[in-house]
């Protein structure tokens, strides 16, 4: 009985790890297939910039544009020069201010399940400043007002169509901001997938899929 029981388990992990090594091959092979290929980063009517931590990474837009005035539609104090925007899962984001607070089923949810999705911002008071981790885009005024656009509709919003802010049971840095957002995090939809599909939706160069910080910031450099 014993012996059953142990090849059973045996046999999950050794899946388990197959899921993985699956995983992360399906990740390399799509990650080197570009998307929008003919784009070229020339200097034009404005910036953006893609950062990343190490794990997760960021939309940066400036705060006003032609079409949208993100201090006024999020309700911000603070007269941002730049506001960062990351989307992802609602528990982890939000509920878990260092890593030594992961909690086994908030990770186990966030990597197996559909989880609750939301935005977390933050302002930047000055032009970030370039690094291997924070790469600027030049783009068209038309293609900042499709990424705004992009980035408004991943809110959920209210009756008078504004986004919805929430706030987080434990706050790791009160200069980060939180709100409601559209989808569901999963393997196959991450935090950085959310990122390069914004950028491929106005036309940048990016990875077929890119569920890692790594596979957004590939075709950028």
């Amino acid at each position: 009985m014993l012996e059953k029981i142990a090849s059973i388990i045996l046999k999950i992990i050794i899946g388990f790890v197959l899921l993985i090594i699956v995983y992360l091959l399906v990740a390399i092979v799509l990650a080197l297939i570009p998307v929008n290929s003919d784009f070229q980063n020339k200097a034009s009517e404005t910036e953006i910039y893609i950062s990343s931590n190490g794990v997760h990474t960021n939309i940066i837009v400036p705060s006003q544009s032609q079409a949208f005035n993100w201090n006024n539609l999020l309700k911000l104090n603070n007269n941002c020069k730049y506001i960062a925007f990351g989307w992802g899962d609602k528990e982890f984001y939000m509920n878990t201010p260092n890593w030594s607070d992961i909690k086994l089923s908030t990770a186990f949810k966030a990597a197996f399940l559909p989880t609750d999705a939301v935005l977390q911002i933050y302002c930047i008071d000055e032009r970030p400043e370039t690094s291997k981790n924070t790469i600027k885009i030049n783009l068209s005024q038309n293609q900042l007002n499709q990424l705004n656009a992009y980035i408004y509709q991943s809110f959920v919003l209210d009756g008078s169509l504004n986004p919805i802010k929430i706030e987080p049971e434990k706050i790791s840095n009160s200069n980060l901001l939180y709100f409601e957002a559209n989808g569901k995090y999963s393997l196959l939809f991450t935090c950085n997938n959310w990122t390069s599909r914004g950028l491929k939706k106005v036309g940048v160069k990016n990875s077929l899929w890119a569920p890692f910080d790594k596979s957004v910031l590939f075709y950028l450099k």
